[in-house]
């Protein structure tokens, strides 16, 4: 464990223990689906956390095998490891967070994103990695970590440039960890959740992806497709069937936060994302974009709709939507209520949630222009709008 502030301080404040936790689930190579017996093997690098089993759902359901690719795993300590495995060509395609990328990007390691995974949350309750404080600690407020030391599972990574981009100050006595520890520690240790850091950055802010050589996606243009396609199928299926996500874990680790999975990324917000990296040293020089997330990475927003016994409402970056651009969204939809549900209508669109049923659904669209109308299919009269220009 490791710390981030003015002078980094280290200050051990919990253990590594995410590979006991969760190691069986990343063991030995891929299962489910038998490959196909013309099928081409990929080794994909991975990270012993929650956020690749859309990667263990989509062997599972065939979703690979369909595109006659058999999937070989291993597993990675940290993204850094999982750059350099790409750098040394130990493996096809590697699990990463964003700020790893950047870093191998600049660092003269020739890699591209193939495909997407996961984004924060739109709110402290629900996302899956905060900074956690003691319950005993005298700090109440962001406002109170000016000063004090935080620890990290890692310098130079995503967990660094993001705490120190929504606080913009000083050390803190504090830890930034996901999930399945930041439940633990809120449940077994006591501790308070305090903060953020991706929420107060912006709604679904990203955090990981695929990533191939440049060279590999060159000579296999089709493969890489093949794998972005399967990949997809993936995220959007655990995404709409988080049960069978919960199912993957150690039973004492299901009722964890789980990420966003997304098949769309928000370009600016990586952008941005890129200029905080440089901003506080993590790298000297900005990537090039155009080449980390080519043209084949669908570029997107994302919508929040959210449903209440007495509310529907559809934001983008915490405002109501009233007028967008044409293009591709995945519209998130949270609902709470077991007497409404939210529907969507509009030119190619018609969507509904069951009225009943609740929890979280994504639409993954392509808006075009005209008028579309959302409501809850309960209460028809409680219409609203929003135009596609």
């Amino acid at each position: 464990m490791k710390t981030t502030g003015a002078r980094q301080r280290g200050r051990a404040v919990i253990a590594g223990c995410a590979i006991l936790l969760v190691a069986a689930l990343f063991a030995g190579g891929a299962t489910g689906a038998p490959a196909r017996s013309q099928a081409t093997s990929l080794t994909v690098g991975v990270l012993p956390i929650a956020n690749t089993l859309p990667l263990a759902i989509g062997i599972k359901k065939g979703f690979f095998d369909q595109q006659g690719i058999e999937i070989k795993k291993i597993t990675a300590q940290s993204g850094n490891d999982i750059m350099l495995g790409l750098a040394n060509s130990n493996m096809d395609v590697g699990f990463a967070g964003w700020v790893p990328a950047m870093i191998a990007r600049t660092s003269g390691i020739p890699i591209s994103a193939v495909a997407l995974s996961e984004v924060e949350s739109t709110n402290q309750a629900s996302n899956w990695q905060n900074i956690l404080v003691k319950g005993s600690s005298s700090i109440r407020t962001p406002a109170d970590l000016a000063g004090k030391t935080i620890a990290v599972n890692a310098l130079k990574g995503v967990g660094e440039v993001m705490i120190r981009a929504a606080l913009n100050s000083g050390q803190v006595d504090a830890i930034w960890t996901p999930e399945p520890f930041l439940s633990q520690a809120i449940q077994i240790d006591g501790a308070r959740d305090l903060m953020a850091p991706g929420p107060v950055l912006g709604d679904y802010w990203p955090i990981g992806g695929y990533f191939v050589r440049t060279d590999w996606a060159s000579k296999n243009p089709g493969l890489a497709a093949k794998f972005r396609t399967a990949m997809n199928q993936a995220l959007e299926y655990s995404q709409n069937h988080p049960d069978e996500i919960r199912d993957l874990l150690p039973a004492a680790s299901r009722n964890i936060r789980l990420p966003i999975w997304t098949t769309v990324t928000n370009r600016a917000q990586l952008a941005q994302l890129a200029a905080y990296t440089k901003k506080y040293g993590v790298i000297t020089s900005l990537p090039n974009l155009a080449v980390l997330v080519p043209s084949a990475i669908e570029g997107g927003k994302l919508l929040q709709g959210t449903v209440g016994n007495q509310f529907i409402t559809l934001r983008q970056d915490g405002k109501l939507v009233k007028r967008l651009r044409a293009g591709k969204y995945s519209v998130i939809v949270t609902d709470a209520s077991a007497t409404q549900g939210f529907r969507l209508v509009g030119p190619g669109v018609t969507k509904v949630t069951s009225v009943k049923g609740t929890g979280k659904t994504t639409w993954n669209l392509d808006l075009k222009k005209g008028k579309y109308v959302y409501s809850s299919p309960a209460k028809p009269g409680g219409k609203k709008t929003f135009v596609v220009a």
